[in-house]
């Protein structure tokens, strides 16, 4: 688990960004319990993992207000949500800031967290109880700090599935039908990036842009073609934000072939002059 000190950042680096891609070695996994909580919610209750182990299967999800992917997995979550609510219990996690900015910086206390995590349930009217982590992310640590991934946790809080993303759709769904069935998942981890990326970057410049020009930067510094995509995506709102991406690559790629063929094509005439 990285210390606390390393755990807050005000700026993406390439660093964060790799370690977003792949569960590590020390990630809770199928067979291993649910780290315990026991952490205040936007609603001003509290949600322990006590009262939740015993009684009903539990969805737990990581998520921030200036997260992408969050942004982009939410809809999805909330359709899930209303076909599975009578048999799992939904619980979202409010963690780091993921694209910090100005107008959105990282939260050093307790107070300015719940007020992020507020916006959140606001802006995207989530309906699920949200759990507010401490400033130094001592439960996002034990989960790896992923920062939209989820870990599906049977009645007795054994996990019995984790996704990379939230946005997997296909992959959760498969998982939640199997646990409302009382039955073990077949496919018990997803870490399946296209999809879910492609979502998220539909939403990225949109999040980057209303956390602040430094979350704007700091993108294009860390990782620029993801930006590039990301800045492109961004013209074919009010697509859906995975059409955004797909749009966005598929007018990259015409633009490349076009350039190609213009060189072929002056090259041609070079060698028959």
């Amino acid at each position: 688990m990285k210390a606390a000190t390393e755990y807050l950042y005000d700026h993406v680096t390439p660093k964060v960004l790799m370690e977003d891609m792949a569960f590590g070695e020390d990630a809770p996994r199928p067979g291993d319990r649910l780290p315990e909580f026991d952490l205040p919610s936007v609603d001003g209750e509290h949600v322990r993992s006590a009262d939740l182990v015993g009684k009903r299967p539990v969805l737990l999800v990581t998520g921030s207000y200036s997260c992408p992917m969050t942004a982009s997995s939410d809809p999805l979550l909330k359709e899930l949500y209303e076909e599975f609510r009578s048999d799992i219990d939904f619980v979202m996690v409010h963690v780091r800031e993921a694209h910090p900015g100005e107008r959105r910086e990282q939260p050093r206390s307790m107070e300015e967290k719940i007020e992020h995590a507020r916006a959140l349930k606001a802006r995207d009217q989530l309906p699920w109880p949200i759990a507010v982590d401490e400033p130094d992310g001592r439960l996002h640590r034990a989960l790896d700090e992923k920062p939209n991934a989820v870990w599906l946790a049977d009645r007795n809080g054994f996990i019995v599935y984790r996704g990379l993303w939230a946005g997997d759709e296909t992959s959760l769904a498969q998982a939640l039908h199997s646990v409302a069935r009382g039955e073990l998942p077949k496919r018990q981890e997803s870490v399946r990036r296209v999809g879910p990326m492609a979502m998220g970057l539909g939403k990225m410049r949109e999040m980057t842009r209303e956390s602040g020009p430094r979350a704007q930067r700091d993108l294009w510094r860390s990782a620029p073609p993801m930006a590039a995509v990301a800045w492109l995506a961004d013209l074919y709102r009010p697509l859906p934000p995975k059409w955004r991406t797909f749009a966005a690559l598929a007018t990259i790629g015409v633009a490349i072939a076009a350039l190609t063929s213009g060189r072929g094509g002056r090259a041609t005439r070079t060698r028959r002059d």
